[in-house]
């Protein structure tokens, strides 16, 4: 596709948001934090799981690290793939519906995992949580361009991706607790009613597809959405070419970004706390309270540049420099440093650093794609990056296996370094 975006252009002042007109924040944003840190938890708790030694000896996995990478590696092909059809579900029946919908699988899947005694039981029961989990994206997309302007979209996405770094803080500590009281069968059903109790209320009871469609939003509340939406907005470039999104370039780009930031993700999440225990010789218990500690310092750098890409309305430079740094971070942390704690300091600052870049290729996303195809297209862009992060957990087990942890954390950092340099071609376009 040729070359066709305008520079934006400075838009009309928009309407004072006064204090009435706020209530998106607490009828979308919190719930839908609540729901991401839920699932989350979820998600990467197997992190922890398979750092535990009668874990490993119940199922016979000790030694076998590529074996053990099929947990999250089989999960994540599921949710990956899931998620095309989950885009196609929000777009013909709205977000709120397919919430509902995936909220009950997952909660379902997990009291499978708690059941299963086998391997393949266990990877079973993880392929079906993919499959209930596979809506989040392309939900929390749709729910955030239907009920916020684009010029507030970086601190909405703040707000609920801020449910990842929230889960690693809770689910480290948490998850040691659970296991350590009642065995690593128990976490399962745990999760399991955690799931169910409650982000599926507030799914049914509070959440709504668009503005107007909960009472309790004022006339004013919604206009002014309304006249911030995408196709109104005059403060982000656009493709003068109005065909399918799946024609545009910009998005391919992004959609491999977030393929590379998640293979960075989920490798380091599953293998970080065998590696606080073998290659930094840190406890089991302690190394679930480093894993939640290296994610606690990401929340206030995830609000901060949530907050200033707004403000700029440049979201692309923010994505490239964020990650650049990360990668660096991550190698001398990784490889380079000898001493524990130090190591461990300069690899939080890089986990800091990383973690605002899936906020960056949310809210780049939504500044490409219009509205009425942010599902389909969240799908989409969502399903390819998560197919291409569900082979690291066990690439990374495969290095592991073969050369140490060393091969391990230069790979993860090139991936981080990779979406810098894809991030250039957005920041020439003025995104």
């Amino acid at each position: 596709m040729a070359d066709t975006t305008t520079p934006g252009v400075a838009a009309a002042p928009s309407p004072p948001v006064t204090k009435v007109a706020q209530l998106r924040w607490w009828v979308i944003a919190v719930p839908l934090l609540i729901i991401i840190i839920i699932g989350q938890v979820d998600k990467v708790s197997i992190s922890m799981v398979i750092a535990n030694k009668q874990f490993l000896q119940d199922l016979s996995l000790q030694g076998r690290p590529a074996v053990t990478g099929l947990l999250m590696s089989g999960f994540l092909f599921s949710y990956s793939v899931c998620q095309f059809f989950w885009g196609y579900f929000v777009k013909r029946w709205g977000p709120r519906a397919c919430a509902i919908t995936g909220l009950s699988m997952w909660g379902v899947s997990l009291l499978l995992s708690g059941v299963a005694h086998t391997i393949g039981a266990v990877v079973t029961a993880r392929i079906v949580l993919g499959v209930g989990e596979g809506f989040m994206f392309p939900v929390a997309n749709a729910f955030v361009a239907n009920w916020f302007p684009v010029k507030e979209r970086g601190r909405a996405n703040s707000i609920w991706l801020n449910g990842t770094p929230l889960s690693q803080v809770l689910s480290g500590a948490m998850v040691v607790a659970v296991i350590s009281a009642g065995g690593w069968w128990t976490l399962f059903y745990f999760l399991a009613a955690l799931s169910l109790l409650i982000p599926l209320p507030l799914a049914i009871f509070l959440m709504r597809d668009r503005p107007r469609q909960l009472k309790l939003v004022s006339h004013a509340e919604a206009t002014l959405i309304e006249e911030g939406s995408w196709a109104k907005t005059k403060e982000i470039p656009k493709a003068k070419d109005k065909g399918s999104y799946l024609n545009n370039y910009r998005f391919w780009v992004v959609t491999l970004a977030w393929g590379l930031h998640g293979m960075y993700f989920y490798g380091w999440t599953t293998w970080m706390p065998t590696y606080f225990q073998t290659a930094r010789h840190f406890s089991f218990r302690a190394a679930g309270y480093l894993y939640s500690l290296s994610f606690l310092f990401a929340l206030l750098a995830i609000v901060t540049v949530g907050y200033f890409s707004d403000r700029v309305m440049r979201r692309a430079p923010f994505l490239a420099g964020a990650c650049l740094i990360a990668g660096i971070l991550m190698f001398v942390g990784g490889d380079f440093i000898g001493e524990a704690y130090w190591a461990l300091a300069v690899l939080i600052a890089a986990v800091c650093f990383a973690q605002t870049g899936l906020v960056m290729i949310q809210s780049l996303l939504q500044s490409i794609v219009p509205e009425g195809s942010i599902g389909a297209a969240t799908g989409v862009a969502g399903g390819v990056g998560n197919l291409m992060a569900m082979v690291s957990p066990t690439v990374a087990g495969f290095l592991l296996q073969r050369s140490g942890f060393g091969m391990v954390i230069g790979f993860l950092a090139s991936c981080l370094i990779g979406v810098a340099i894809l991030s250039i071609v957005l920041t020439k376009k003025g995104y």
